[in-house]
């Protein structure tokens, strides 16, 4: 085996014997353990913390060190339970832990009869949303390959366990409008740096870059856009948010028409964030490159 294969299997068995570990134990455990590893770990050790403290500081100006490390903490605390909502929590936990929010918003996208796209971010459990379907909401999620072949198999068998159809994002335009020409819902996470070729704008103040297809999507298929989320609540359930649907039907597919659909998304993304800051994914790099070269 190529050097490459022995590491995918390495890394992978190594998970697997992790989490058969902690599936041994009651899930209150497993739970409280898997939480304390990614504090232990992301937090302690670092990982990704010094990323997460500049985002933290550029979005929040003024928040004094104290306030963005216990921010910190509850941040690397909600990854913690993402993980083991998703590989040890039983599923029928989850499930009876939903509930819904402005579940009428979707419905009145779909009920146009063009599909809908799901505007959504790395907030709260994003995971979660595998579920959907048993809510007779018919949802794919566009997701990007990851580098291990084994953890993609694995992880893509838990999302699509209850009728989650993933699309792959490095081709999935077609298989995106063949799901919306049969009137399902597509989500896309929007919260990430689209690099070069994106729409440079603010977010939370400070210029980022912003993917524009799903503008595009909405605007050339007539497609609504529905913002949604995951969002944690303090009894420990999931609710479901669905926010008023974004369309336009009758703005061009131009630079205006992409810049006024992205800014209207992206201010509901904004004002998740800026309510609930500790659900979100600070962990990534989620502004322009020269702000993180400049630290």
């Amino acid at each position: 085996m190529k050097r490459n294969a022995v590491v995918n299997w390495a890394e992978y068995l190594l998970f697997r014997g992790a989490l058969f570990k902690l599936r041994l134990l009651p899930y209150a455990w497993g739970k409280w353990l898997l939480i304390k590893l990614f504090m232990w770990i992301g937090y302690g050790i670092g990982i990704r913390r010094y990323v997460a403290d500049q985002n933290l500081e550029r979005a929040f100006d003024g928040m004094d060190v104290q306030k963005r490390r216990e921010l910190l903490k509850q941040v690397y605390h909600n990854l913690g339970l993402t993980s083991a909502e998703l590989y040890l929590q039983p599923e029928n936990k989850l499930i009876n832990s939903i509930s819904f929010q402005g579940r009428e918003h979707m419905d009145n996208a779909l009920a146009l009869g063009r599909g809908a796209i799901l505007a959504t971010a790395h907030f709260g459990n994003w995971e979660a949303a595998r579920v959907l379907p048993l809510f007779g909401i018919p949802l794919a999620v566009v997701t990007k390959k990851q580098h291990n072949p084994l953890f993609e198999n694995y992880n893509s068998t838990l999302r699509q366990k209850h009728g989650l159809k993933l699309i792959d994002y490095e081709s999935g335009l077609k298989d995106i409008m063949r799901w919306l020409d049969k009137n399902g819902v597509v989500a896309i996470l929007t919260d990430q740096n689209a690099g070069e070729a994106g729409l440079v704008m603010d977010f939370l103040g400070s210029p980022a870059s912003h993917w524009k297809g799903v503008a595009k999507i909405s605007l050339r298929k007539g497609v609504p856009i529905v913002p949604g989320f995951t969002l944690r609540t303090p009894k420990g359930g999931i609710l479901m948010c669905f926010e008023p649907m974004i369309h336009h039907p009758g703005l061009d597919c131009d630079e205006d028409g992409i810049r006024k659909v992205t800014e209207e998304v992206n201010a509901v993304i904004e004002n998740y964030v800026r309510k609930w800051p500790e659900q979100w994914f600070w962990v990534h790099k989620r502004w322009l490159p020269e702000f993180y070269l400049k630290k």
